[in-house]
């Protein structure tokens, strides 16, 4: 018991450590921040939003929910740019309506059809070579300007919504951290955010970093469980949660030693029958089990009425059964009728007809039990 309860606490420890060192390392690993000013991974985009700053461009990081944007009633143009940690193939709704407004949206990943093009390329510009590490492309149609592409499509295309503009590319690593060395990515991404006159933000909220406002409460109100449960670690948790489980049910584990089960014993003879009527069923031989079924219940009903196992005509069967139930032979006599019908009855009247057999023998078993209990009696009353 003592080495159990050890091995139990050791368990519980190993597990807490696994958990507490996994929620470390959670951070270094959060698909999230891909495109996150914040982050320094290859897959960031920490360098660009420094080298803006260098620049002496006026760029700020939004932290508040998107219905923050939709509903307000500013007149000031506002370029957004929003680079998705994951690849996406629509646009809501909203965002057209807020790019009506004289707004610029400039979406990095979105989703395009993977074309016969090489997978790394260079892109020419008008601030140099920019270095393209994709096969996916974007064909242009008359209502779409082409930003940067070749001749199997566009990577980087506008589209003119009213008095604004939404500039879209199929990938989301344009100008990210494994790019700082090659200028004309930073400059191109640069060119794309300062076009439109009026604020530049850059879009952190999509990334899990929130600084929510006050009068934010009634624009978060609508978000979803769904939202929320998709930026949280689950499988982390549910990977806890099992391991707690499965340690505490071997801790307390209290069962003696496992039982084997006897298989049970097969029936031949019932398994047997059960394939013949299967096959006789197949066949349509309903006349054949009609004549076999028929034969034996009147030789069980001949041995209950003790006139042996040999077969007597259906007349003496009759006698028999009307002297010992005292009943009407009507009845016995059209069951016997039926078994030398020609045609062959269904499964229907087969089943009918045991019925009623089945009757006659219980009526002549119930009579039966009646006579013998009125001659046991007879000789009490005597004496």
């Amino acid at each position: 018991m003592k080495s159990l309860r050890k091995w139990f606490w050791l368990g519980l420890f190993m597990l807490v450590l696994g958990g507490l060192l996994l929620l470390t390392a959670a951070p270094l690993n959060n698909p999230m921040a891909r495109g996150s000013t914040f982050s320094r991974s290859p897959d960031g985009y920490g360098a660009w939003y420094a080298y803006m700053q260098q620049q002496g461009v006026t760029i700020e990081r939004w932290q508040r929910p998107p219905e923050v944007l939709w509903q307000s009633e500013s007149t000031s143009p506002i370029t957004l740019l929003q680079v998705r940690p994951q690849w996406f193939e629509g646009v809501e709704s909203e965002w057209y309506d807020w790019v009506g407004q004289g707004n610029t949206l400039i979406l990095l990943g979105i989703r395009q059809p993977v074309t016969a093009a090489k997978f790394s390329t260079m892109q020419s510009s008008d601030h140099g070579a920019v270095t393209i590490d994709t096969r996916r492309r974007k064909g242009t149609p008359n209502e779409e300007k082409s930003l940067l592409g070749d001749r199997y499509g566009a990577v980087v295309w506008q589209t003119e919504i009213k008095s604004g503009s939404l500039i879209q590319a199929t990938t989301p690593d344009l100008a990210a951290n494994a790019y700082q060395d090659i200028p004309g990515n930073f400059a191109f991404l640069a060119e794309l955010v300062t076009t439109a006159q009026g604020s530049i933000w850059v879009d952190e909220y999509l990334h899990g970093y929130a600084d929510l406002q006050p009068e934010d409460e009634q624009a978060t109100s609508s978000e979803s469980w769904a939202n929320y449960l998709a930026q949280t670690p689950l499988l982390l948790i549910l990977v806890q949660a099992i391991a707690l489980c499965l340690v505490l049910f071997w801790g307390h584990q209290r069962r003696g030693a496992t039982v084997t089960l006897q298989q049970p014993v097969p029936n031949n003879s019932e398994a047997y029958i059960t394939a013949l009527a299967g096959v006789l069923r197949q066949a349509k031989s309903t006349g054949f089990v009609w004549e076999m079924v028929a034969k034996a219940e009147l030789l069980n009903l001949q041995k209950t009425l003790g006139l042996g196992s040999v077969l007597v005509d259906e007349e003496t069967i009759v006698d028999a059964w009307v002297q010992q139930t005292q009943g009407s032979p009507a009845e016995l006599q059209q069951l016997l009728k039926q078994t030398k019908r020609r045609s062959p009855p269904g499964e229907k009247d087969l089943v009918n007809w045991l019925e009623k057999i089945q009757a006659i023998h219980q009526e002549h078993n119930s009579k039966f039990k009646i006579q013998n209990s009125k001659l046991m009696e007879s000789p009490k009353k005597k004496s």
